[in-house]
């Protein structure tokens, strides 16, 4: 198993508890490099939205429900 850094992980951890986000789901999809982030139970999206350096926000009714990183290791 490889080696897990604590530090970033915590580093990460203090952001997402100083932010309004209260549940968030992440999911990482190795083979497609890409990663998806949920704020909440993951929702469909009823729109989206192509940001800067190509990061998708998606919507529901409005409010963002999550966002997709692509060639997230290259980041």
């Amino acid at each position: 198993m490889a080696e897990i850094e604590i530090d970033s992980i915590l580093k990460v951890l203090k952001a997402v508890n100083h932010s309004h986000v209260k549940d968030m789901h992440v999911r990482y999809d190795q083979q497609a490099d890409t990663m998806y982030v949920n704020f909440g139970a993951p929702v469909a999206a009823d729109d989206s939205e192509l940001g800067a350096n190509d990061i998708l926000y998606r919507y529901r009714e409005g409010e963002i429900v999550g966002v997709t990183v692509t060639h997230f290791s290259s980041r």
